[in-house]
């Protein structure tokens, strides 16, 4: 057996030999039961990366002319490949090296996933330069809507933040649209479909006025710094594209409390027919605040 090879291999060869199981299936019994290792830092991976020897073990999962060239690295549970790592420590910038990480799972030679920092990131182990950045909330494995500005998956676990929270992603997020777009044309700052998200979110935590508000004002500008900023033409377009923005906002906020409404089979838990009047304070599937602070109780 080469040298290299990790300790699961060697027990899923040993039990092989012992029970003539199949040694991809030991291999998979084998990685499960091994114990999540502990923390390790940055520096600790960017040194293995660069020193670690080639992995001369067998893949289970890949045929040997396509599987990727790896190093075997106790902390992340075993063999991973170098470029995926790379690409991974290329995600964590500006991370120092002192930066610590845990391996939070791993899929025998699949997938792992690794935290740092209350980020999560998941690396495949069949394949070449495949890393990415997953929700923020531990055991999801969806994508965020915005790496760096949403770091929460829409599908369920945006809708879950505060008002706060809703409110300052909304600020990096149109912070980061009018970086990258205000120069060419300051009225023509895209919101995109990550914008109705967070607004779509904002209608089940009943913040829609305030995270309406911060991406508005951070993708353009504060209403009253409109024609300090801008003049003449260009202050009336960028004053335009807020108000659209502003009355799409509420379509798109009409739009996601209907869906929630539908969701809720059109009633509230008393048995009240939803209504989209009942206050800016009551989460859609509610017919007043009674109820709904009757349900929190």
């Amino acid at each position: 057996m080469p040298r290299h090879q990790n300790t699961a291999a060697k027990r899923a060869r040993q039990a092989q030999r012992e029970a003539g199981g199949k040694y991809t299936a030991e291999l998979r019994k084998a990685t499960q039961t091994v114990s999540r290792p502990g923390p390790f830092t940055l520096g600790e991976l960017l040194t293995a990366c660069g020193t670690a020897p080639e992995w001369t073990g067998e893949h289970p999962t890949v045929d040997p002319e396509w599987a990727p060239e790896m190093f075997d690295f106790a902390p992340l549970g075993g063999p991973v490949p170098y470029s995926t790592v790379l690409l991974f420590l290329g995600l964590l910038v500006p991370a120092s090296r002192s930066s610590e990480l845990e391996l939070e799972s791993r899929n025998g030679f699949h997938s792992l996933i690794v935290a740092c920092g209350g980020r999560r990131f998941e690396m495949v182990l069949s394949q070449d330069d495949y890393a990415t950045e997953l929700c923020r909330v531990p055991g999801c494995e969806l994508s965020p809507v915005a790496a760096h500005s949403i770091p929460y998956c829409a599908h369920r676990h945006l809708a879950e933040r505060s008002e706060d929270e809703l409110a300052e992603m909304a600020t990096a997020w149109g912070s980061a649209q009018h970086e990258e777009f205000s120069a060419r044309n300051p009225a023509a700052v895209p919101l995109g479909e990550e914008g109705d998200q967070l607004i779509a979110a904002a209608v089940a935590q009943c913040a829609f006025l305030p995270v309406k508000t911060a991406l508005i004002e951070a993708a353009y500008e504060e209403p009253e710094m409109v024609d300090v900023m801008y003049s003449g033409e260009q202050a009336m377009a960028v004053q335009h594209a807020m108000d659209t923005e502003h009355f799409r906002l509420i379509r798109v906020s009409l739009a996601a409390r209907a869906r929630i409404q539908k969701l809720a089979g059109g009633r509230c838990a008393c048995g009240a027919v939803l209504q989209n009047g009942a206050g800016p304070k009551v989460p859609p599937q509610f017919c007043s605040a009674a109820c709904a602070a009757q349900q929190d109780g």
